[in-house]
């Protein structure tokens, strides 16, 4: 309401006038999320410099490459290529957001998720021009702090969907939930890759002019020009596709076991076969959280359907075992789990990789209870039917797949396919695709 709408009238209707010209300002900048409509319309201007370029992805092997001759000047190029990346991966999750349904975009949850990007695209897109050692230890002590503030954004987005599944198409929720976990891995990548490679760096350096870790930081402002070191950050070369399912096994055991109240040792064990040699270039933490997921289910269907077959005294294990079996050719990787837990009910099947079905829309109000989550191998066992599509959508960020096929009253069997070479860039949409 304008307040030129309130000449002409009594004192009396002038000051009632004003008072509701006033709460309807207020009432609007509230819907804002306190910002003014000007505010607003220069901050969209400036999103839209951002939405209007894509995004530069990046492949395993590029990463690898990277790494293998780093000088502080190449490091200070993966510092800047980071700086300008992030705020337009970001944007575009930030666009998202503004093309939600009104009743979506009003619930809490996901509001905390949009201030958290707004407040980090802002912060990015304004960190100066990274010129020394010195800038780049202070642009990755800036990615640490955002890394810690945005694992919070999991369990908000999670409770979100929840809230607005009944709202909003499920497809359209699913699209919304999915894009926005794919576009979160591919800012991580980017920001743990730079954080390791320069943490792997400033150690080299430090043995290189040998200094002690306490000491000599004025001395590693520039590095020697003849000074180059070999690192992948957090990409393995040759991960050991044997080692990670083995390493996997483990803790998914303990933590059926603790689940189900079992003794220890006792989960069903898991057989590896085929080509246990095998090994391919990955993120070992993105491969792990999929395997990881694939036998926790596995055997908490075996333990469900087999309780009571322990032996005396808990002796031995009576479960069937989980058979793993991998196969390795020139440019995939793939591993199956098979498992004897009766299977997934025809019902369920068809929404196993959905987020936001009515039946895993509830459950994902248990996340009510998780202040964060980052989606790594290791964390409290998320809730039930998230972390199969979310194996999904990490297996697909680097042009993988992850298949499940049931055989009723049997078990399941469950495909993992990843490429082997790390040829495939980033699988991330940058603009929003209108329907």
């Amino acid at each position: 309401m304008s307040l030129l709408f309130c000449r002409g009238k009594t004192e009396v209707q002038s000051m009632a006038c004003k008072r509701a010209a006033h709460n309807l300002a207020a009432h609007t900048t509230n819907l804002l999320g306190g910002r003014t409509l000007q505010q607003k319309f220069y901050e969209n201007r400036i999103l839209d410099r951002y939405t209007a370029q894509e995004a530069k992805k990046v492949s395993l092997r590029q990463l690898v490459l990277f790494g293998r001759q780093l000088t502080g000047d190449k490091l200070i190029a993966s510092a800047n290529y980071v700086r300008t990346e992030l705020p337009v991966r970001l944007a575009h999750r930030i666009s998202d957001f503004q093309y939600l349904p009104y009743i979506a975009g009003t619930n809490p949850h996901l509001r905390t998720v949009y201030e958290l990007y707004w407040r980090a695209f802002d912060e990015f897109r304004k960190f100066p021009v990274v010129k020394t050692l010195d800038d780049n230890r202070r642009f990755c002590d800036t990615m640490r702090r955002n890394l810690l503030e945005h694992s919070r954004v999991i369990p908000q987005l999670g409770v979100g969907v929840a809230e607005c599944a009944s709202l909003v198409a499920q497809d359209d929720m699913d699209a919304f939930m999915h894009q926005m976990l794919v576009s979160r891995i591919s800012r991580r990548t980017l920001s743990e890759q730079h954080i390791e490679l320069s943490e792997q760096f400033d150690g080299a350096l430090r043995a290189h002019l040998g200094l002690r870790a306490d000491e000599g930081v004025d001395q590693m402002r520039q590095a020697p020009s003849d000074f180059a070191t070999q690192h992948t950050g957090i990409v393995s070369a040759n991960c050991s596709v044997a080692q990670v399912v083995h390493d996997c096994a483990e803790r998914a055991g303990g933590a059926v076991e603790e689940a189900c109240g079992l003794p220890a040792g006792t989960a069903p064990h898991v057989v590896v076969m085929g080509h246990t040699d095998a090994t391919f270039m990955c993120i070992p933490g993105h491969f792990a959280y999929i395997v990881h997921e694939l036998l926790r289910n596995a055997m908490g269907h075996v333990v469900r359907r087999y309780t009571g077959r322990l032996g005396e005294g808990g002796a031995g294990p009576a479960f069937p075992p989980i058979s793993v079996t991998v196969c390795s050719s020139r440019s995939d990787v793939v591993v199956r789990v098979s498992d004897e837990g009766g299977g997934i009910a025809a019902s369920e099947l068809p929404h196993v990789w959905s987020f936001t079905h009515p039946l895993k829309a509830q459950r994902l109000h248990d996340l009510h209870a998780v202040r964060r989550m980052e989606a790594r191998m290791g964390e409290d066992a998320p809730p039930a039917g998230f972390g199969l599509p979310m194996s999904r959508v990490y297996a697909e960020y680097w042009g993988g797949s992850v298949t499940v096929h049931s055989l009723p009253g049997h078990g399941v069997d469950a495909y993992v396919q990843l490429p082997r070479l790390g040829n495939a860039v980033e699988n991330i949409a940058s603009r929003r695709r209108h329907t």
